[in-house]
């Protein structure tokens, strides 16, 4: 439903005192703070019919009113709608290039930086791959009887594992065997590898043999969770300490969701399937996941070598500050696709 322009000035400045006080806003308030050029009966009149039209609510026997999730959703609209499109640099985001090295410490430290910044939970998921080729594997000696192995991805992708053999080996042997491993499964998906693959691997050396044994489960393993997504969470703590969230038994129950690892997938899976790059805003009853309907979620994906490869989220109330939260958000993506791209090819 379209609202006259001075009705929307009025929910706006509800929403914009709301945000910054996270009290019940009357129409005295909107007076005196807003030079919206109308008497106050004419505030509360326009009050009124947006209270009937369902775009604010009375939360409790009070004089003030709150934006209701459907306000929120035609503030969002408007904001999404009037936002300039205009680049500009995050700051933070200079230091964060400058730092780079693994795709997924990245994502890592944009995470963290975008709920200290927002003061919001974030989630981001590490790229969702399907069939990860192999770039290179790397066998290093750490002791006698220790054995690093070292998987790389065609993406910058990076995964480790130590394996404590029941023989001494030394250098010498593991780049031999590194050199024959790399010969047969360079380029390789895990699909890509048969039977005669790895029986050429292995050889006919008992000692070599069960080597490559440990050494082939270790890189199987490590492409497999190359193909599935990590998903990383900061700042659901900081959140805590909001307003709203001081109800104990409230405050309790969105830890524990956020907490849960299915709720997490189903937030990134539902991101990742949906989203076309654009920016995705999720208001309270909005959300499907039952535990999160207190809570907004401004979702985006991101891009590796232009396809979509993963997702960030940031959660926080309804009382969010949308505004700046979107328009971060905007300009991260623009950023870090090309960032990424530069990180997945090095």
């Amino acid at each position: 439903m379209k609202l006259d322009e001075r009705k929307q000035e009025i929910l706006k400045a509800i929403i914009n005192n709301y945000f910054e006080t996270a009290l019940p806003v009357g129409s005295r308030t909107i007076s005196k703070q807003y030079n919206l050029g109308v008497s106050p009966a004419t505030i509360r009149n326009e009050m009124s019919d947006l209270e009937e039209l369902g775009f604010i609510i009375q939360p409790h026997a009070s004089a003030g009113r709150i934006p209701s999730d459907k306000g929120y959703r035609l503030y969002v609209d408007m904001v999404m709608q009037l936002q300039k499109s205009e680049y500009r640099k995050l700051v933070y985001l200079e230091e964060l290039k400058a730092s780079a090295g693994r795709i997924e410490d990245l994502l890592k430290s944009i995470a963290k930086r975008l709920a200290e910044e927002t003061n919001y939970a974030t989630l981001v998921s590490t790229p969702q791959y399907k069939k990860t080729r192999i770039r290179n594997i790397q066998l290093v000696e750490v002791s006698s009887q220790d054995l690093l192995v070292i998987v790389v991805a065609e993406r910058n992708q990076v995964k480790d594992h130590l394996i404590h053999l029941e023989q001494p080996v030394n250098q010498e042997l593991l780049t031999r065997l590194s050199v024959c491993i790399n010969q047969e499964l360079r380029g390789m998906s895990l699909e890509d590898i048969d039977l005669n693959c790895i029986h050429r691997i292995k050889g006919n050396d008992s000692q070599e043999q069960r080597i490559m044994s440990e050494v082939l489960d270790v890189i199987f393993r490590a492409i497999q969770q190359m193909d599935e997504a990590d998903i990383f969470t900061y700042g659901a703590s900081n959140m805590m300490k909001l307003p709203e969230f001081q109800d104990v038994s409230k405050a309790s129950s969105i830890m524990r969701a956020l907490e849960q690892e299915e709720i997490l997938e189903d937030i990134i899976n539902t991101t990742f399937e949906s989203d076309d790059g654009n920016v995705k805003i999720v208001i309270g009853e909005e959300n499907n996941i039952q535990d999160l309907k207190d809570l907004s979620l401004i979702t985006t994906s991101y891009h590796i070598n232009g396809e979509k490869a993963g997702a960030i989220a940031i959660i926080g109330p309804k009382r969010m500050d949308y505004e700046n939260t979107i328009s971060n958000l905007r300009v991260l993506i623009k950023d870090i696709d090309e960032l990424l791209t530069h990180l997945s090819r090095r």
